[in-house]
């Protein structure tokens, strides 16, 4: 049982190694948008951010299985060792076990907080059919901040409350509100969780600083829009939190953060909304613009999602192809009889003529007195497989074969795992 979830974890590892290629693709062609969008169109940003969690629905594409994207998931096999996949995985449970602690003791600072009953009298859009929105006062934080997916809350200082005026109030309130009617919490719930599996990649860090600061764009404009509060004026709101350097623990889980690290995001928020006193806008033009960005963002998942279910695996696969490696387990070509050659197998025993098989070595320049086939390889979403077989076929006499795998109850229990439970 050891060896076999080794060989789960082994081959998990080099899901995730596929995936985080697909997303490399993604996060670059994100920021790409991002950058040349610039600021001015951060509902482009926030639709082209979206599609990032699709990589992780990559790991099982056919473009890793075929043509040249083979040679880069054979290198993937042959460099992924179970060393490796134990190390990767310790330190991304390290992390998920830090993020759901985080977590857990909000929740509990939640229960001691004092819940402010009488909030939806500011604001509708704390009201809801399914998913009303909790306000909680706090005395040990300075800025507000929003969380939660089924259970949505708000967490307000009592300072904000006393120190506020009705229309501030109901200001930050819908900032913090929007932040959850749009989804900007489950997404980055999803961010959190894909940081925690790409730990080592750098670009998913990057792209969730500037998805955070794209949805402080759309809440400050939409509470701006919704509650009819100055531009300035709100902006006033937003440096009266700045009074306080370090802030307490609970809104470092929160959107909106006043950290030193921060302070450049709060002054082009700032810029942002200057600029929106400038032009102006009323709230139907800010609902106009928000159906933009819904149908954007719907568009660029559909694609995307649409692109992942035409290029994946099927659920259950075992693949006709003809790998064939030298004896240094180098790949010569991923599929034998598109190349041209002819070779079949019966009864699990691999067949190739003997003519054939010299053209093959003489054109691929084989080094070696034998070639190693591998064939009927099992491909399983997302992205697990494996078993097969391996043939060792000498390249001077193609019909002495020597199959290197050899079927027991044991691999008959992989495949079923394989089959049904993985």
């Amino acid at each position: 049982m050891i060896q076999f979830g080794l060989f789960l974890l082994q081959f998990a590892f080099i899901k995730i190694i596929l995936t985080l290629a697909a997303a490399t693709v993604l996060l670059v062609l994100s920021l790409a948008v991002c950058k040349i969008a610039g600021p001015g169109h951060w509902r482009l940003s926030l639709a082209a951010f979206s599609m990032v969690p699709l990589a992780g629905l990559m790991g099982y594409s056919k473009i890793f299985f075929s043509g040249r994207g083979f040679f880069f998931t054979n290198r993937v096999y042959q460099m992924a060792a179970a060393e490796m996949a134990v190390c990767y995985f310790v330190v991304a449970g390290l992390l998920a076990v830090r993020f759901l602690y985080a977590k857990s003791c909000l929740r509990r600072q939640l229960r001691t907080m004092q819940r402010w009953d009488r909030a939806d009298c500011l604001t509708d859009l704390l009201r809801g059919r399914w998913f009303p929105i909790r306000v909680f006062l706090a005395d040990a934080c300075f800025s507000p901040f929003a969380g939660g997916i089924f259970r949505p809350y708000i967490v307000i200082p009592k300072d904000f409350r006393a120190d506020l005026s009705r229309d501030e109030l109901a200001a930050v309130l819908a900032h913090e509100a929007l932040h959850i009617r749009q989804g900007h919490v489950l997404l980055l719930h999803i961010f959190a969780w894909l940081k925690i599996l790409w730990w080592v990649h750098p670009l998913i860090y990057l792209a969730d600083y500037r998805l955070r600061e794209y949805m402080e764009y759309s809440s400050d404009e939409g509470s701006v829009a919704v509650c009819g509060l100055p531009a300035c004026a709100y902006a006033a709101v937003l440096l009266k939190a700045v009074q306080i350097k370090r802030l307490a623990y609970p809104v470092r889980q929160g959107m909106l953060t006043f950290l030193d690290s921060h302070f450049i995001t709060l002054k082009r928020r700032i810029q942002r909304l200057e600029k929106l006193a400038y032009e102006g806008g009323t709230s139907l033009e800010y609902r106009c613009k928000m159906r933009i960005l819904t149908v954007c963002t719907t568009a660029a998942v559909a694609a995307g999602a649409v692109l992942t279910a035409f290029t994946s695996m099927p659920r259950y696969t075992q693949l006709d192809e003809f790998s064939v490696f030298d004896k240094d387990l180098h790949p010569l070509t991923y599929d034998l009889e598109q190349e041209g050659y002819r070779a079949k197998t019966e009864d699990g025993m691999f067949y190739m003529e003997r003519q054939e098989m010299q053209r093959f070595a003489r054109e691929h320049q084989v080094r070696g007195e034998y070639v190693i086939v591998s064939y009927g390889t099992i491909m399983k979403t997302p992205g697990i497989g494996g078993l097969g077989q391996a043939a060792l076929v000498q390249v001077a006499d193609a019909s002495d074969v020597v199959l290197l795998g050899q079927a027991d109850w044991t691999d008959q229990l992989k495949i079923f795992l394989l089959k049904y439970l993985v």
